[in-house]
């Protein structure tokens, strides 16, 4: 039976109390530097943010709507894809792509965009394992902005619809993840010169696509504020905090109410190389209610260190690490430490080679299997620019998980080809 969404009175009455308390919170934050600079927000901002009609790279123009296509043929070889330790199944999958950006300058200030991927996934050996439907690539979306004096105004739609089940840490021995996720809302910068202010609202949708995880199906309410105050020309920090109300369709995984605050900093240590890390306190309140009979909540911190770096002129590399707590799939939430570094090596004429490395530590909180769960890997890819409209690409990527919980360990190989044409 469907678990019936929360009163909306009692729902709106807590996210007023929420936002109200994250006002509190930025009240005593002490002063900025006196230094008046140009607004971030306001129309000399967006003025310098616009870019001519006649730059903005386009293949069709409709009215005012410059529009930019591409298709993208792609074959990959994956040694494991059902991410089983035994009885694991290989295929060679066929995956063809559309991919549209569409500008539209409403106004000289405003602008309206849309970027999207559409694709397909055709397994040759395992027909069962084709896309249902059509696959939306992460990073689709619908974003309109608007300046008005010092405030920035965002009005955004960004969707995706994924299968691919090695994006999420706790599966094993899945072959299909289907998720259809949607997160509409809209966010507000105020530039006050000594502060910068930002507040989100956004909500979120996730459905799945398949029968054996449509017990993940639910809604939230995501609220999020910022304040940012630059201390010197080159470092700057403040206070960031957000509440999200999570509530499942079915009665298998229990409702939650999440809370997150704490300060950050952003510095630019050289001129090549820059930080930003936060910390703070997370709290999530979990309604004990599912059927998964996992009564923990968590009370635990959250932190995250990035470090960029241009190395020279042809290499940039990226280093993030942190500790948080996510909603789980098998429990009510999963504490995961990771390590992450990418690096791109502009050192081949026309070529852009790409390197990734990454490292997770998760544990379960109760619930199905209470795993503890280690998962590490990397990628390397080549992309090779052919001619003015055609693109090659050529990419590997291993994916190694082990568990303390039998039967749930996997080895992944994955090599993928794959060509774009720019219309």
């Amino acid at each position: 039976m469907s678990k019936e969404s929360p009163p909306p009175n009692n729902l709106s009455f807590r996210m007023a109390l929420s936002l109200l308390s994250m006002l509190l919170l930025l009240a005593p934050i002490g002063r900025a530097q006196e230094a008046v600079r140009p607004s971030l927000a306001g129309e000399a901002a967006a003025e310098a943010r616009r870019q001519s009609p006649e730059e903005i790279p386009y293949n069709l123009i409709a009215g005012p709507v410059r529009f930019l296509f591409s298709v993208t043929g792609g074959i990959e070889y994956n040694d494991n894809i059902n991410l089983a330790e035994t009885n694991k199944q290989d295929d060679v999958i066929i995956r063809p792509q559309f991919n549209i950006d569409a500008i539209w300058p409403v106004t000289q200030l405003n602008t309206l965009k849309l970027d999207l991927g559409i694709g397909y996934a055709f397994y040759l050996d395992h027909p069962n394992a084709d896309t249902n439907g059509v696959l939306i690539q992460p990073g689709s979306q619908l974003s309109f902005d608007i300046f008005v004096q010092d405030f920035r105004i965002n009005l955004h739609d960004r969707f995706s619809l994924q299968q691919d089940p090695v994006d999420q840490l706790e599966l094993s021995n899945v072959v299909d993840y289907g998720r259809f996720e949607n997160t509409a809302g809209v966010s507000v910068l105020w530039d006050l010169n000594k502060a910068v202010l930002t507040f989100g609202y956004d909500h979120y949708n996730y459905i799945s696509t398949t029968d054996t995880f449509d017990y993940l199906d639910r809604n939230a309410e995501e609220l999020s504020f910022s304040a940012y105050f630059a201390f010197t020309s080159t470092t700057g920090g403040g206070i960031e905090s957000s509440a999200v109300y999570n509530y499942y369709d079915q009665d298998f995984l229990n409702d939650s109410v999440s809370y997150s605050v704490g300060p950050f900093v952003e510095t630019q240590l050289t001129n090549y190389l820059k930080l930003r890390a936060a910390a703070g306190y997370q709290l999530i309140d979990f309604d004990d209610g599912g059927f998964v009979q996992d009564g923990s909540d968590s009370n635990d911190f959250y932190a995250n260190v990035l470090l960029s770096h241009r190395i020279n002129a042809n290499i940039f590399q990226t280093l993030s690490a942190g500790h948080e707590s996510q909603l789980g799939v098998n429990s009510n939430f999963i504490a995961l430490n990771y390590v992450r570094h990418t690096a791109t090596w502009n050192i081949i004429n026309h070529t852009l080679l790409t390197t990734e490395l990454f490292y997770e530590d998760g544990d379960d909180s109760g619930g199905i299997f209470s795993e503890h769960i280690q998962r590490y890997g990397g990628a390397i890819a080549f992309g090779y620019q052919l001619t003015k409209h055609v693109t090659l690409g050529l990419r590997y990527q291993y994916t190694q998980k082990q568990s303390d919980q039998p039967d749930r360990d996997y080895k992944q190989n994955r090599v993928s080809l794959d060509g774009t044409y720019s219309f």
